[in-house]
């Protein structure tokens, strides 16, 4: 018997060494697994605001490879929560989706601070000064451009040639004014121009001239600055993109993820995919290149080469398959296009930028090419005759087309955006952040309309019901804001000081002062909204089903913040801090590593920097 057992012991440890063998086989398949199921971070024990109808409220999110891999409770989450996972504790805070927005400058805004960022714009000598410094510590440069100069700083707001001539006269030299409608230029910029007494004027292409020799004076506008700026050296991708840097730091602290720029060039978009390249983008952007607009920064043919071959410059977090049109104006300048006519001007009603005709051709065309368009429109009239040429896209090329962006709506009329909201593949945003009477805006806007029309500005609450009835159309409610920085004379981009404008229709530092169109206000849920989901919506080729709520399979983008929007009194919501801001998983931005003024260039957004579009 001994001997049969000694016999046998051999095999049995064989085996028991391949049950062993196969046990740790299996053992090391289930932690694979898990280990493949085991989120990168957690969050615990917060109150996440999610923007997602069928679960708005949630307590932890996990996240993996940069996107949402569990939305629910600690309990959920613990349940992918390995090893290697890092658990961070938000003690009860707020998280919402990151804020969008959907109309804005950052690259006008990167190439001042590449350039010269006017420092104190409201006094002509120091603007002076701070050009000859500027132009002394830079010699080598080929040309000086930059900005902004204050309205009211000069007479008729027409600076001179000869003050920038006596500092400057061997360089071109280009200064964009507050309003981004006008500029000063010397008359080296001038000659590379070809601008002259014998150039012709029209009601776009507009120079100041000398009353007695009839040449020009220095300051041109509208359509003329855009003959300058052809002719005149682009700011290299290399120089901007640590200024786009700069300015999307800014944006980071006030918990901006994604930005749609209404402007677009190609020197800008290189720089911005050069500091991709060097894992400082913390954004992302959609820029829109600009297609007419009296600021293009090149010809005509130039753009449209461009935009023909935008994909080659689409990356991760860039992605320029838009253009930028402007449809009508402002009612300052008398060029949005009314449906009654101007005080004062009896039969004047304004006019398009071009002829309607044109301008369905041109959104057609680029529709059937899969670029998007948005549209700066202003007037009532303008918005009519818009929401005409959108109808008659969608009813040529499918209603599958690329997005069609409806852009401000400053006068559009509450029964019109029962129209706007029946048309598929659209989206709205309302811009600037000015809901609320701004001394600006009520100086230079209300007058030519008078305080009747003037109360009738930014019909928000009438859009959000009008696109809420029409929700299954576009999966929906495609409401997007945005806050035309820095060219729409707010001092900062702060989302929840325009949230509570939007809201209160009263400037939310004097919450007691005169409102704007009051019955027009929007809730809480409606604004956050708008500046999430539905700022996704206005994004296209449907991003709002990556980002714009937090869902499992989206886009980490989410921040956190000081105070929950819900708890505290609505006056106070413009005070809100940011204290984290995370972009596909990844803090862009802490506030614990400073107050915000700390972390970013704080000469570059001092109140005084800022210049208006």
């Amino acid at each position: 018997m001994m001997r049969a057992f000694v016999s046998k012991l051999p095999m049995l440890v064989l085996l028991s060494t391949l049950v062993a063998s196969c046990s740790e086989e299996q053992s090391a398949e289930v932690d694979n697994k898990a280990k493949a199921q085991s989120a990168d971070t957690v969050y615990t024990n917060g109150k996440i605001y999610t923007v997602n109808e069928k679960q708005p409220w949630a307590e932890a999110v996990a996240i993996k490879d940069g996107k949402f891999l569990v939305v629910g409770s600690n309990a959920d989450v613990k349940a992918v929560t390995g090893e290697d996972t890092k658990v961070i504790d938000l003690g009860g805070k707020m998280a919402m989706p990151g804020l969008m927005d959907v109309h804005v400058h950052p690259f006008d805004k990167a190439d001042f601070l590449a350039n010269l960022d006017i420092k104190n714009p409201a006094n002509a000598d120091a603007i002076l000064e701070e050009l000859r410094k500027y132009a002394e510590a830079n010699p080598d440069l080929p040309v000086i451009r930059g900005g902004s100069w204050n309205l009211g700083v000069f007479p008729n707001d027409s600076p001179r040639k000869e003050l920038l001539d006596e500092i400057v006269p061997d360089r071109p030299v280009y200064l964009v004014s507050q309003t981004g409608h006008s500029a000063w230029a010397n008359s080296k910029a001038l000659e590379l121009a070809g601008i002259t007494k014998d150039t012709e004027k029209t009601d776009t292409f507009i120079f100041d001239t000398d009353s007695e020799t009839g040449e020009p004076s220095g300051t041109v506008r509208e359509f003329a600055m855009g003959a300058v700026v052809q002719a005149l050296p682009k700011t290299t991708p290399k120089k901007l993109a640590p200024a786009i840097k700069t300015v999307l730091s800014e944006f980071n602290a006030f918990g901006f993820t994604t930005l749609k720029p209404a402007e677009g060039a190609r020197n800008w978009i290189e720089g911005a995919a050069l500091l991709e390249t060097q894992g400082g983008l913390t954004a992302r952007l959609f820029p829109s290149w600009d297609w007419r607009s009296h600021y293009m920064p090149t010809s005509i043919e130039v753009a449209k080469e461009s935009i023909a071959n935008w994909k080659d410059l689409e990356t991760e977090l860039i992605k320029p398959g838009n253009v930028k049109m402007f449809f009508d104006g402002g009612p300052d300048s008398y060029t949005a296009l009314l449906l009654e006519d101007y005080e004062g001007r009896p039969g004047f009603k304004g006019q398009l930028n071009l002829p309607k005709e044109q301008f369905l051709k041109e959104i057609s065309d680029f529709n059937a090419k899969g670029i998007g368009a948005i549209v700066h429109v202003i007037g009532d009239g303008g918005s009519r005759e818009l929401m005409d040429i959108f109808e008659k896209v969608r009813s040529s090329g499918g209603d599958e087309g690329a997005l069609l962006h409806f852009s401000h709506a400053w006068l559009t009329r509450p029964e019109d955006f029962k129209r706007l909201a029946q048309i598929k593949g659209v989206c709205l945003d309302f811009s600037p952040a000015l809901s609320y009477p701004a001394a600006e805006i009520e100086g230079s806007m209300a007058p030519p309309i008078g305080e009747a029309r003037y109360q009738t500005f930014f019909n928000a609450k009438s859009a959000f019901d009008a696109f809420g009835e029409a929700k299954d159309i576009h999966g929906g409610i495609p409401i997007g804001f945005g806050s035309d920085w820095p060219s729409a004379l707010i001092p900062d981009p702060n989302g929840f000081h325009q949230m509570q404008a939007w809201i209160t229709r009263a400037n939310p530092e004097d919450p007691s002062s005169r409102k704007l169109n009051p019955d027009e206000a929007i809730s809480l849920e409606q604004a956050i909204h708008g500046f999430t989901l539905g700022g996704a919506h206005c994004l296209g080729r449907g991003w709002e089903k990556k980002v714009g709520s937090i869902e499992v399979g989206k886009l980490a983008d989410f921040i956190v913040l000081d105070r929950n929007l819900f708890e505290v009194p609505i006056e106070d919501l413009w005070k809100t801090k940011v204290d984290l801001t995370v972009l596909s998983g990844k803090q862009v931005y802490d506030r614990s590593a400073g107050p915000v003024d700390d972390i970013i260039n704080e000469e570059a957004f001092k109140p005084g920097s800022r210049y208006v579009d």
